[in-house]
Parts: structure tokens; C-alpha cells; sequence
């Protein structure tokens, strides 16, 4: 049953009816089945409408668990470049020491500075 101008004065006289308190049982049923009506053809009206919103809920839910997957790994990696970068200084520090180490014992043995070209 297809809406239309005729229905919604109908229903709207309904409601008035029911507003005033002088609705009948008969009027109740049929305010009831218009109701129920309405409401079908806006389900039926809406399914694809929600359909969509629910494949695109799920294609949204589908990203933001790839994205997080993503963000883990990023910050795994992250994590190991900050490892990677204490142990690159760790190994210049003790080069360092090493050189200097160096310059000490050949100074120590020259008695001139380690010239370093």
C-alpha cells in the first residue's frame, strides 16, 4: 500500500482523534495499521540506504584494524631504530675511548702527539 496525501490525512485526523480523546476502538486498529504501514515502507525504503551504511561499516572496521595492524608494526620498528641508535652510540662512544686510548700509549711511547691524517 503505496503512501500518500489521502493516508497522512488520514493518520494526522487519527491522531487528533486520539489527541482528543474521542478515538474508537475501530479507529485505534486503523490508526495502528496506518502506523504499521508507514513504518513498513520506511523499513522498505530505507533497506538499501542501511545495507550501504553497513557494508561501509564494515569496509571502515575492515581499515582501522589494517591501519592498527600498521601502527603495531610501525611502532616495533620504531622501537628497533631507537635500539639500533643507542648501540651506534654505545659503539662510537667506545671508539672513541679506543682513540684516545691510543694517542695516550703512542704519545706516552713518541712523545708527540698521534697525528691523524
Amino acid at each position: 500500500m503505496e503512501w500518500d496525501g489521502e493516508k497522512q490525512a488520514r493518520l494526522d485526523a487519527l491522531r487528533a482523534a486520539e489527541l482528543t480523546g474521542t478515538l474508537d476502538e475501530a479507529g485505534e486498529a486503523e490508526l495502528n495499521a496506518l502506523l504499521e504501514s508507514a513504518e513498513a515502507q520506511e523499513r522498505e525504503r530505507l533497506a538499501p540506504a542501511l545495507a550501504r551504511m553497513r557494508e561501509e561499516q564494515a569496509a571502515l572496521r575492515q581499515l582501522v584494524q589494517e591501519s592498527e595492524a600498521a601502527n603495531e608494526q610501525l611502532a616495533h620498528l620504531a622501537a628497533q631504530q631507537e635500539q639500533w641508535l643507542a648501540d651506534a652510540r654505545h659503539l662510537l662512544h667506545d671508539l672513541q675511548r679506543r682513540h684516545q686510548a691510543m694517542q695516550k700509549t703512542y704519545q706516552s711511547i713518541t712523545g708527540e702527539p698521534l697525528a691523524v691524517a
